[in-house]
This record gives C-alpha cells, sequence and structure tokens, in this order.
C-alpha cells in the first residue's frame, strides 16, 4: 500500500461509526493499525486535505449511510483527486450504485464489517489507486511521445508516411508532401500522377505477396503549377502481434532537384516526340500492370491494333511532312475515341494500339466504324484539298486470347495481318482456329530451323564479332559485341531478324545462349593465350535468366576458363531484369566474382531504365540506337543521350552508343562524351574479329 508512516488515513463517518471503524483498525494489526486517523467532517474536505501529500496516496475512508443531494457530484471530486486511495462504506445500494458511477469501485458494507476487510478494502484501495497513477504516467508519456513524434515529423524535410494494406494513408506528415490533400484515410495513390497508379498497385501486390522492406523506387507526382516531381520512395512491411500484415510504413525523398532535367527525361523516355502519345515501351509497361492486375481481380479487356491504309503511298506522293501531319491527325482522333482509362499508344511508323480495360465484346465493332466515319468525315487538309484516312485493325481479347503482353500482342498482329490482306478500312478478330489471324505454320517452319542448328551448332551456328571501339582517347583491350549466326541448308547464313520472335516464343532463347557463352568464353581465353588483348560483350536473354542452373553452368565455364579480369561483359536487357530483380542481382554477383563485367543493353527505352542504372552494380550502359540513329538530326535523342550520360557518369558507368550510321552522328556522340560507340558505319559483324580502320 502507497503509505508512509507520516500520511494521514481520512474518515468520514458519523460519530459513533466513526468510533467503530477507528476500533477496527486498531485491533486488526494491519498495515493501517499505526496510521494517524484524521476525522472529516464533510466528504468535500477530502481533497482538500489530500491535496498537499501529493504525489503520495492518503487513504479514505467515507461511510455514508444513504443518499443526500449532491453525493454524485461529491463522490465524483473525490475520485477524481489522484493521489486519495478510497473506500466507501455503505449498506444503502443506491449509495454503492453512485460510488461505482463515479469511479470508486471498492465498495464494502458498514454492518458485518470485520478488521480483516477493512483492511484488506484499504489495501485494494491503494493498489487501485497506483495502477491509476501508473497508467496516467504511462499516458503522459505516451502523449508526450506522441506529440513530440508529430512536432518534428511535421518540420521534416522529406515525406513520412503510413498506409494499411487497401494502400490508405493512416498517417501523412504535413510540411512536406506529393500533393496537399495527402491526409490520413485518403488513397497513396491519389498522390501521384494518373499513369503511376498501375505501377505502384502492382508494386504493393507485389510487397503485400512478399512482404519485405523496400527502397528508392521513384513514383512521380506534380505540383500546383503542373512541374512533375519525382519521389523517392522507401519503406518496411507493418506486422500486427499475431504476425499479420496491416500495412507499410516508410519515407519518400523529394529528388526532382537531382534529376536532371526531370520533365523532359519523363516526356522523352515514355512518349512519342511526334504525336506525344505513348511510346512502345511505356506501353508495353502498362500492358504488364494491366495484365498482371486482371489476373489477381478477374478483369477482362481488349488490346486493338491499328495501322493506316497505305500510308506509305502518302509519304511518297506528298513527301514525309504530310506524312507526318497525316498521323498527327490520326493520333488526334484516336484521342478523342479514348475512354477514361484506356490506354493509346504509337508503337512504330504508323502502327497504334489501344489497350481497352473493362470493354463489353458487343461494344468493339461498332466503336471502330465509329472511327471509320469520323475518319471520313476529317480528312487531312492540304490546302483546299484533303487525304481521307483509312485504318485497318486487328483485337485480341484478354485473357481469352493471352496473359502476357507478348502473346497478346503477338495475336492482335495476327489479326491486324489478316485485316490488312482482306482490306483495306476493315477490322479482324483473332481466332486461333483461322489460319489467316493464326499465322502458326510458318512460325512452325522457323522453329524447327532453329532447333535443328542449335542440335548441330558445329555446322549450322557460327560467331560474328562487331568492334566496339572507343570514341575518345581511352585505351583498352579490343572490344566486341559476339553475335550469332545460323546456317540453313545451303550455307547460307541467315541474320537473326528473321528468327529472333520465334527464339523467344518457343523457349529456344536457354540453349542459344549457353551455346554463344560457351563458344565465346572459349574462343576469348584461346585468344588471351595467344597474347592477344581482347574484351567480348554476349547477349543473355529474359529466358535465359528464369534458369536456375543457368548460374551453375556458366560458373563451371569461367573457372575453367580463367579469364582476365573485365575480359567478359553480360548483356542483359531491361526486361531481363524485370522478369525477377532479386534473381537477377544474385546472378550478377554470382558471376562478378570471376571477374565478369555487366552491360543494361536497350537503354533509354523505359523510364525504369533509369532506376536500374542506379540500383545495378552495372559496368556498361548501351544506349538504345532509337536514339543514336537520327541524333545528328534530332535534338530530342541528343537531350536524350545526353541525360543518360550524365546519370552514367554520376555512377561509374561506361557508354556505349549503339546503332552509330552516319559520320555526323559519330561526332555528335563525342561531343556528347559517350565513351564507346557501335555500328555499321564503324564496322560490320565479321566472322572474327578484326579491329576496324578507324573509328
Amino acid at each position: 500500500m502507497n503509505t508512509t508512516a507520516d500520511l494521514p488515513l481520512l474518515l468520514v463517518a458519523s460519530p459513533e461509526t466513526g468510533e467503530r471503524l477507528t476500533g477496527l483498525l486498531r485491533v486488526g494489526g494491519g498495515a493501517s493499525a499505526g496510521a494517524e486517523v484524521q476525522k472529516l467532517t464533510s466528504l468535500a474536505e477530502a481533497p482538500v486535505v489530500a491535496k498537499p501529500h501529493h504525489p503520495h496516496a492518503v487513504p479514505l475512508i467515507a461511510a455514508i449511510a444513504e443518499s443526500s443531494h449532491g453525493l454524485g457530484s461529491l463522490l465524483g471530486e473525490v475520485a477524481r483527486t489522484a493521489n486519495l486511495a478510497t473506500v466507501v462504506l455503505t449498506d444503502d445500494r443506491g449509495v454503492a450504485a453512485a460510488a461505482r458511477e463515479q469511479g470508486i469501485n471498492i465498495v464494502g458494507p458498514i454492518s458485518g464489517l470485520t478488521s480483516p476487510l477493512l483492511e484488506d478494502l484499504l489495501q485494494l484501495a491503494g493498489t487501485l489507486q497506483h495502477m491509476r497513477r501508473q497508467q496516467q504516467h504511462l499516458q503522459n508519456l505516451y502523449d508526450l511521445s506522441e506529440t513530440r513524434f508529430r512536432d518534428m515529423a511535421d518540420q521534416f524535410a522529406d515525406w513520412l508516411w503510413e498506409v494499411d494494406t487497401k494502400l490508405n494513408l493512416t498517417f501523412s506528415s504535413s510540411r512536406k508532401r506529393p500533393v496537399a490533400s495527402a491526409a490520413k484515410g485518403s488513397p497513396m495513390v491519389a498522390c501521384f500522377l494518373p499513369e503511376e497508379r498501375l505501377r505502384i498497385e502492382d508494386d504493393f501486390a507485389d510487397l503485400t505477396r512478399n512482404p519485405r522492406p523496400f527502397h528508392d523506387r521513384d513514383y512521380w507526382s506534380a505540383d500546383p503549377f503542373g512541374t512533375r516531381l519525382c519521389w523517392s520512395v522507401s519503406g518496411t512491411p507493418i506486422f500486427d502481434a499475431s504476425g499479420a500484415l496491416v500495412g507499410f510504413r516508410g519515407i519518400a525523398r523529394d529528388v526532382s532537384g537531382q534529376k536532371a532535367a526531370s520533365d523532359q527525361l519523363y516526356y522523352l523516355t515514355n512518349h512519342d516526340p511526334l504525336t506525344g502519345l505513348s511510346n512502345r515501351h511505356r506501353f508495353h509497361d502498362e500492358m504488364t500492370r494491366t495484365l498482371r492486375m486482371a489476373q489477381r481481380e478477374k478483369r477482362t479487356g481488349a488490346l486493338l491494333l491499328l495501322n493506316l491504309d497505305r500510308f506509305s503511298l502518302i509519304n511518297q506522293t506528298h513527301g514525309q511532312a504530310v506524312g507526318d501531319k497525316a498521323l498527327n491527325h490520326f493520333a488526334q482522333i484516336l484521342k478523342d475515341h479514348v475512354r477514361t482509362g484506356d490506354l493509346l499508344a504509337r508503337l512504330d511508323a504508323d502502327e497504334f494500339a489501344l489497350l481497352m480495360r473493362d470493354v463489353k465484346l458487343a461494344d468493339l465493332t461498332p466503336r471502330f466504324e465509329q472511327l471509320q466515319r469520323t475518319l471520313s468525315e476529317r480528312p487531312v487538309m492540304m490546302g483546299s484539298s484533303g487525304i481521307t484516312l483509312k485504318t485497318s485493325g486487328g483485337i485480341a481479347l484478354y485473357p481469352e486470347h493471352g496473359e502476357t503482353p507478348e502473346g497478346l500482342m503477338a495475336h492482335a498482329q495476327d489479326a491486324l495481318s489478316a485485316a490488312k490482306q482482306h482490306g483495306p478500312n476493315r477490322l479482324e478478330f483473332y481466332n486461333p482456329t483461322t489460319p489467316s489471324t493464326a499465322g502458326a505454320g510458318q512460325r512452325l517452319e522457323w522453329a524447327e530451323f532453329v532447333t535443328a542448328c542449335l542440335n548441330n551448332p558445329t555446322e549450322r551456328m557460327v560467331l560474328h564479332f562487331q568492334p566496339i571501339v572507343p570514341l575518345g582517347t581511352a585505351e583498352g583491350p579490343e572490344f566486341y559485341e559476339v553475335l550469332v549466326r545460323l546456317i540453313d541448308r545451303t550455307g547460307r547464313a541467315i541474320p537473326p531478324a528473321q528468327y529472333i520472335q520465334v527464339i523467344e516464343e518457343f523457349g529456344l532463347a536457354p540453349k542459344l545462349d549457353r551455346l554463344v557463352s560457351e563458344r565465346a568464353i572459349a574462343a576469348l581465353a584461346e585468344f588471351h593465350k595467344q597474347g592477344r588483348n581482347l574484351r567480348f560483350s554476349v547477349n543473355l536473354s529474359a529466358r535465359t535468366l528464369e534458369d536456375n542452373d543457368f548460374l551453375e553452368y556458366i560458373t563451371g565455364l569461367l573457372k575453367g576458363a580463367q579469364l582476365p579480369e573485365k575480359s567478359l561483359v553480360f548483356e542483359m536487357t531491361e526486361t531481363s531484369l524485370l522478369k525477377d530483380l532479386q534473381y537477377a542481382r544474385a546472378f550478377i554477383a554470382g558471376v562478378a566474382r570471376y571477374g565478369v563485367s555487366f552491360a543494361l543493353d536497350d537503354c533509354g527505352v523505359g523510364y525504369s531504365s533509369l532506376q536500374h542504372i542506379r540500383e545495378m552494380k552495372l559496368d556498361y550502359i548501351k544506349i538504345d540506337g532509337t536514339f543514336i540513329r537520327n541524333v545528328h538530326t534530332n535534338a530530342e535523342d541528343q537531350a536524350m543521350v545526353k541525360a543518360l550520360t550524365a546519370v552514367a557518369k554520376q555512377r561509374g558507368i561506361r557508354t556505349v552508343a549503339e546503332m552509330i550510321e552516319h559520320e555526323n552522328a559519330l561526332q555528335i556522340l563525342r561531343d556528347l562524351h559517350v565513351d564507346y560507340g557501335q555500328g555499321f558505319h564503324i564496322a560490320p559483324p565479321a566472322p572474327q574479329p578484326i579491329p576496324p580502320v578507324a573509328a
């Protein structure tokens, strides 16, 4: 009991009852037997007498025979006095109920009261008062901690956030937010650009399935003036006491200032520069996320590919400027026919794609017919005359015709090819039972050709080597990309463009990559034995990195070859990394122990390339040829190359420009400080590694 020898025991009772209670205390021999009993004339005096002894607990015995006016308020005042350990004694049920209603729970009888019972009641009152004081102390500490955290969070330069499993904010610091409305209860996805929604939902769906901390994921928002801001988001899962996932919390940092020309870079990597529509790679990323979400939520939709009929004739007759005007005109009409939530893109030249989510099958043909009518009503004007555009379309449905971007795109392409054969101005739906849309026969023939070559690689497969030359003054080993050519039955080398899609579609890439890697490593080892200092770069496909045995296979080759440090480079595309980023990191770490370098191929074709440059342990990035081919005439391509080069140099990564086809392009790349160049202007692939005459 929280009493000391100098603390009084307060007693409120009638004189007769007071004498009896004092006697019970004295004869009981308990902890209260020697206490100084201070008799009060009124219950109202108790809080006043107890106050000077705070925080020590002062015991109070209130013997109340019957209820009276104002008793409830008096009991309430006693209950609110923190250091009173109160016992109410009464035989009146109304008094007992009033005491408990005010929070005084230690209530005993007056009649039949014994010394041990009275001592026990006092002990209970003291214990209860101590518990309440401790509870209040803990609550005060909690409130202080909560206030301190809130004050610090609201002064923090970064955004502190917490969400539940439905991605609704349960906490949001106030000083720095992606949007002003990022408050408790609002959806996290609403803090970022609408086109980021699927990516964020897809990322957190994966984290919900496999809860783990994550770091530096870039999501984009816009400030009130429309400027795009990049947020680097990191977080960790939250679990309850039973181990169940209840949400995520973390920090988001505005890194826009660290990203040179962030708006321009975002636009260039995600949009077609002519029409302003999403480009092929942005479309592929969004289609991947859409199909994943469709699988999770059992949703359906359709992919429509569109091709302008006789577009090449417009270019030939009226020139490229009119052709570009026609493409922009067609793109604008398509924008006018797109529903909210649909995704529209220009894939290549005069080919466009429209991904329609949750669309009814019965609505597809009427929508295409409406598009045809609009094209007829709105010709491309050239002075007083006009050109009426016509289009053919091919449709594949998901998940019925494909659950992967590659499969769905291939089937929509088959349907589009059939429409153009039967057209113009025609729409076809993919039908796997119809040869005109399946296109399977020719692909099967190519698959048989590739399989025959891989089963007899000594005679049917040869390596070619294309130089990768320094564009500055850097010196080093001769550098070559290793390419493969398959040989037909007449001895003719077949370029890979004719069968590369079949290799991926029929799962032949892992076997091809093994054969090329084995032969390249053996050749590299032999050249070094001969005293020739060479570096080879070998491509690996996404399917190969899905092969769990490939790491063991390749490390076995490397152990036996004993290659010099950094003489072998493996090239991996962004698609390869995205298939399984965790395994890709493990593969890089596994073979890096043997001195192997790594390059990100086709860099720049997707915005997440920049994320990989920052996150992955890369030695080279190979800037995609679509930005190099016309870099000497296209300012946007130059801006893209400059941005990628700057990011790479910050990370100590060397840059390689692919597909250099013009001397002026070569000079521009030198001015942009690109490290290496590769392309037919420098040297074509050859059966032996032959250095070019000059770069």
